[in-house]
């Protein structure tokens, strides 16, 4: 089956990363954990810089992936985790990766909050007074053995080089709030700012992409 051929593919090319490459990582992750945690001497300063660390890491790498193997990535983000998925050609649909060693879901800690912004609009990470209770449709008919369909992804890499404008926002917006920026353009820039002094609801504006 193609599918499972893409799957195998990719799983096998996520394996190929030399000891150098792995060494390198693990110096700057550590320095960039080292030198923002003696900044501010806090445990959750120290889980912040590792979890925005991190998936920075998986959005380079699912990003040189697309490039690799010819295929097509989506990221869903939610409030307490994210999961990466692979597009299916033949089925024209989206499949999470499930056997990975890298693309697994993750967790966002409890303590963490997240902002997600897309194509210039704010998914979550609003005051909880804002949820709308009606935000999915429901029907009390349903077949209860009915497949539940996947939710897609928010954000796309594609084997082109091209993305969708999104970002990203991790930290805590209690006392002495922080927290650290990924940005990523349609022209397949990614960066990776902070961490940042502010409240992440407040400072990261919806508003400031320039699609060219």
């Amino acid at each position: 089956m193609f599918l499972s051929r893409q799957f195998n593919d990719f799983n096998t090319s996520s394996k190929g990363f030399s000891l150098l490459e792995i060494l390198i990582g693990l110096v700057v992750g550590a320095t960039i954990i080292a030198l923002s945690t003696l900044a501010f001497g806090d445990k959750r300063q120290e889980e912040l810089d590792k979890q925005a660390l991190r998936l920075y890491a998986l959005l380079k790498q699912a990003q040189d992936e697309t490039l690799l193997r010819g295929i097509d990535i989506g990221i869903r983000i939610e409030e307490e985790k994210y999961r990466f998925y692979l597009y299916d050609i033949d089925n024209d649909k989206w499949l999470p990766i499930e056997d990975d060693q890298f693309f697994t879901e993750k967790e966002i800690p409890e303590t963490l909050e997240v902002k997600l912004v897309v194509d210039g609009n704010t998914l979550f990470a609003e005051d909880e007074d804002d949820v709308d209770i009606f935000e999915k449709d429901v029907n009390i008919f349903e077949d209860e053995e009915e497949e539940e369909p996947v939710e897609p992804p928010q954000i796309y890499i594609l084997s082109s080089g091209e993305m969708n404008d999104f970002k990203v926002a991790l930290g805590w917006t209690d006392e002495d709030p922080r927290y650290y920026l990924i940005t990523g353009t349609m022209l397949g820039d990614i960066t990776f700012d902070g961490p940042l002094s502010g409240n992440l609801r407040d400072e990261v504006d919806e508003g400031e992409f320039l699609n060219l």
